[in-house]
C-alpha cells in the first residue's frame, strides 16, 4: 500500500514523470547509440571473417567484465554528467548486440549468397538483401535482452552524483531509511521496461514477418 501511495503522490506533484524521463532519456540515447554501432560493428564482423577474429578476443575480455560497475571510470573521465550515464549505458550492452550480429549476419545459406551474386549484386546489396534479413531475428531478440540491462545501467550510473531520475529516488529512499520509496522506484522501472520491450518485440515481428511466410 505504502509503495502505491508513494507512487500517487509522485504522479500527482510531477516528480514521477520527471525523474522517469530522466532515466528514459539517458536509457534511449545510450541504447541506440549501442545498437547502431554493435549492428554496425556486427555485420562488418560476420560478413568478414578476418575482422571477426581480430576482435573476438577484445570482445570476449569486455563480456567477462562487471560492466555495470564500470560507470565511476567514466564520472571521473567525464564528470557526474548526462553525457557520461549515456556512454555508461551504451558501454554495458553493445558487446552482446555485436556478438549477436555477427552470429546473425554469418548465419546465411550460401547458396542464397552465391545466387545473389550470380543476378548481379555487389557486395553491399549482398549485405543489404541476404545477410541484414537473417539477422533481424538475432538482433531483434538481443535488442529486447540488452534493452533490460540499459536501463538498469542507467540506474546504476544514477546512484552517484545524480539529481535526478528513478536511481536517485532509490538512492533517497535508501540514505533515509524507507523501503518502499526503493520499491515504488523499481515498479515504475519495471513497468517502462515491460513497455518498450513489448514495443520493441512489435518492431522485431513486423521486420521479420517474411520469415513466418516461408514457414
Amino acid at each position: 500500500m505504502k509503495i502505491g501511495a508513494n507512487l500517487w503522490q509522485w504522479l500527482q506533484d510531477g516528480s514521477l514523470v520527471a525523474h522517469t524521463a530522466a532515466t528514459v532519456i539517458v536509457t534511449l540515447v545510450g541504447y541506440g547509440a549501442a545498437l547502431a554501432a554493435g549492428v554496425a560493428v556486427g555485420t562488418v564482423a560476420g560478413t568478414f571473417p578476418g575482422v571477426g577474429r581480430i576482435i573476438s578476443p577484445f570482445i570476449t575480455f569486455w563480456q567477462g567484465f562487471p560492466r555495470l560497475v564500470f560507470y565511476p571510470f567514466f564520472a571521473v573521465a567525464l564528470g557526474y554528467t548526462i553525457a557520461s550515464r549515456m556512454i555508461h549505458v551504451a558501454f554495458v550492452i553493445i558487446f552482446i548486440i555485436i556478438v549477436s550480429t555477427a552470429a546473425g549476419v554469418a548465419d546465411v545459406d550460401p547458396d542464397i549468397r552465391h545466387n545473389a551474386r550470380i543476378l548481379g549484386a555487389n557486395r553491399w546489396q549482398v549485405i543489404r538483401d541476404t545477410r541484414l534479413p537473417a539477422a533481424v531475428l538475432w538482433v531483434g531478440t538481443s535488442a529486447r535482452i540488452t534493452f533490460g540491462f540499459a536501463i538498469q545501467a542507467a540506474i546504476v550510473a544514477e546512484f552517484t552524483g545524480a539529481g535526478s531520475g528513478l536511481g536517485y529516488l532509490m538512492v533517497v529512499g535508501q540514505n533515509s531509511f524507507d523501503v518502499n520509496v526503493v520499491w515504488a522506484a523499481t515498479v515504475a522501472a519495471i513497468v517502462v521496461a515491460a513497455v518498450v520491450d513489448r514495443s520493441l518485440l512489435l518492431v522485431q515481428n513486423y521486420f521479420s514477418r517474411w520469415q513466418s511466410d516461408q514457414r
